[in-house]
């Protein structure tokens, strides 16, 4: 099976360089797991590409730098009605202008050269949840669409993905109260439920961001109370970043439309769900192991895995498929990236996409700290140095 995919894979990549047409006609026909050239092939001229588009873009503006994080703010502003102008990165006058009509609605403390963390990460769900089905089930748009989003959470009730499924509630007025409500609507038909079922991840973090919100900023050192709910803010703000890195990745791919990348991670979640299922049965090294093992027969260069698996971690946390999260993040580990290691142990330690394991869970996050301090590339929030301080008191007053 393996090696019938990494010739579908070989296959794939020559049909994404030399018929793009072919290969979205044949997308369906790919076998399991098979994520094919649009995809493991983005890589190609990608750095390229964006030194062209970093250098076109500084010479619309010069002086302003060009950041992934602008980029997305105007397009969500742009979503919701707030007119942040041309999507190019760079937050100059418009941008803010954009971002001080956005904190006015909201109620945040208006300064569009202070823009919090949390109040663009309520943005970004609101954002992620209204592209994922939101706004068709609401029949709402631009900043009446936005303010039903925080009108659900405020009133407890999930967030629609689709039409199609009734919704659970979720109460999000104290972390301990969120928590109840997800265990006990655990066995409801959930709207962004995943390949292994159970509780939303999506729901979860909509209502931390919310509380985060109503707390006026994210848990720090200094202010640390709770420090369950400190690790999920961190969770579900590593969740954000990975789903805008993949979906930065994604505008590379060339050769399939975004419902067939989809698939094709669906595909690959699939090839990777008894490695999911594994983790909470195995030891760190031992769930290690068997990646690479499964990696090397393959056939595919790391790279290819890990670039595959950066788009499809986006995915599955954008579905909720948390086969395809989960296994995404496990083999960006394995493929030398231990960073990621950390959202496996925010998933065994809460229990989305696996058993509950929290014994487990400390191997994973111990590995990825450890990894940051001997010289490993951060990959959430990169620039908060002091967050691995963060989560290592979080998790020594969690125990």
């Amino acid at each position: 099976m393996i090696f019938r995919l990494a010739a579908t894979l070989v296959i794939a990549v020559s049909f994404a360089a030399t018929a793009p047409q072919t290969a979205q006609a044949d997308a369906g026909d790919f076998l399991g797991g098979a994520v094919v050239g649009g995809v493991v092939g983005y890589a190609i001229g990608k750095d390229q590409q964006k030194k062209k588009a970093r250098s076109s873009t500084r010479t619309y503006r010069p002086g302003i730098p060009s950041t992934t994080q602008g980029a997305q703010t105007q397009t969500a502003l742009n979503y919701f009605g707030y007119n942040a102008g041309r999507v190019d990165g760079q937050v100059g006058r418009g941008t803010r202008s954009a971002i001080e009509r956005y904190q006015a609605s909201m109620g945040y403390p208006v300064n569009g050269h202070d823009f919090q963390p949390y109040q663009y990460d309520f943005l970004m769900q609101a954002y992620y949840w209204a592209t994922s089905g939101g706004q068709a089930t609401m029949q709402l748009s631009g900043q009446p669409l936005l303010m039903a989003y925080r009108q659900k959470l405020h009133s407890g009730s999930a967030v629609a993905a689709a039409p199609q499924a009734p919704a659970p509630t979720t109460p999000v007025a104290t972390p301990q109260e969120t928590e109840t409500a997800e265990t006990k609507s655990a066995s409801l038909p959930s709207l962004f439920s995943g390949g292994t079922g159970g509780p939303s991840l999506a729901n979860r973090c909509s209502g931390v961001m919310l509380q985060t919100s109503t707390n006026g900023g994210y848990t720090t050192l200094s202010n640390m109370s709770d420090p369950d709910f400190a690790l999920s803010e961190q969770f579900c703000l590593a969740r954000s970043y990975a789903m805008a890195r993949g979906e930065e990745l994604m505008q590379d791919i060339q050769g399939l439309t975004p419902d067939q990348v989809t698939a094709q991670c669906d595909s690959y979640g699939d090839m990777l769900a008894p490695q999911v299922v594994a983790l909470s049965l195995n030891s760190k090294t031992d769930a290690e192991t068997q990646m690479r093992k499964l990696a090397l027969d393959s056939g595919l260069s790391p790279e290819d895995l890990a670039a595959t698996s950066k788009v499809c971690l986006a995915i599955g946390y954008r579905q909720d498929n948390m086969d395809t999260a989960v296994g995404s993040a496990l083999m960006l580990v394995a493929m030398g990236e231990p960073a990621y290691g950390e959202l496996i142990g925010h998933h065994l330690r809460e229990g989305f996409g696996v058993p509950e394991r929290r014994d487990l869970a400390m191997q994973w996050y111990d590995a990825s700290l450890s990894a940051l301090d001997a010289g490993s590339q951060a990959v959430f929030l990169p620039s908060q140095t002091d967050r691995p301080q963060l989560l290592r008191a979080a998790m020594v007053q969690a125990q």
